[in-house]
């Protein structure tokens, strides 16, 4: 009896929740646009960060709202120097610009890469019901340093940033943040004008400010270089790297299929 009811709390907390979905693109294909808009319901807005300025999806219909900036707005703002080999604003830094400048209301800000794969919205609604107070979602929380470590990219992060220990990282091809953590990225842009490499920003600054970081199993399945195949797919995680969006497709309706 007090787990039914523990239950039915947690489910009415997550219906009260508001939740975004944002896409990070350079250049979504029409196909991808479709699959966006069965998102952009129940609790969920969905919208698409382009990093190409120039790019323009075939029959965009504006129901997706699309997020774009001129590079050097976002710069302007401290939201920059998130990608390794990008000396510029990317999809990243102007999602963030967006949602820490606009007010708009939201619990949790889902950020997935375009080559991230998962089966539908009932995905990413069964990882926020069990998941409702996490400030940061990740694949793993890494290796805690509380010393400078050297190897890996630290010695260019050294050279983005002064703060001082704990350090971590982590894949964030596809994370969910809270409004906190996401307030507190805008204060660090804010305060030293830029910000750094994304892999070990999120976990570091949520290290920093003692925020709630929860590591799914349903992100488990998030890696840095992989060849999935149907047979490693199911309906509960999210997949990366998929690459191809035709891909996608095929995998939706093989699991379609299943059923």
């Amino acid at each position: 009896i007090v787990n039914n009811n523990s239950k039915k709390v947690q489910i009415e907390n997550f219906t009260k929740q508001k939740n975004i979905i944002c896409f990070l693109t350079v250049k979504p294909t029409e196909q991808f646009y479709t699959f966006c808009k069965t998102l952009n319901k129940d609790n969920y807005d969905v919208y698409i960060c382009i990093d190409d300025n120039n790019h323009i999806i075939k029959n965009y219909d504006n129901k997706i709202p699309i997020i774009k900036y001129k590079n050097e707005v976002c710069e302007k703002a401290g939201f920059r120097n998130s990608v390794l080999w990008l000396n510029r604003a990317c999809s990243r830094d102007k999602a963030l610009y967006y949602f820490c400048k606009n007010k708009i209301s939201y619990d949790n800000i889902w950020l997935l890469e375009e080559d991230v794969f998962f089966y539908n919205l009932n995905t990413i609604k069964n990882i926020d019901n069990q998941y409702i107070k996490g400030d940061l979602l990740c694949q793993s929380r890494g290796k805690l340093y509380n010393y400078k470590p050297s190897g890996w990219h630290w010695e260019h992060i050294f050279r983005q940033t002064n703060i001082p220990p704990p350090y971590s990282c982590c894949l964030i091809c596809g994370i969910r943040v809270s409004k906190k953590m996401m307030d507190i990225i805008h204060e660090y842009a804010k305060k030293y004008n830029s910000l750094f490499l994304d892999e070990a920003m999120f976990l570091t600054l949520a290290l920093h400010n003692k925020l709630d970081i929860q590591t799914p199993k349903e992100l488990s399945s998030i890696k840095w270089k992989y060849n999935w195949k149907i047979k490693d797919i199911n309906k509960k995680n999210l997949y990366h790297p998929i690459k191809n969006i035709k891909k996608h497709i095929e995998f939706r309706k093989k699991l379609d299929d299943r059923n």
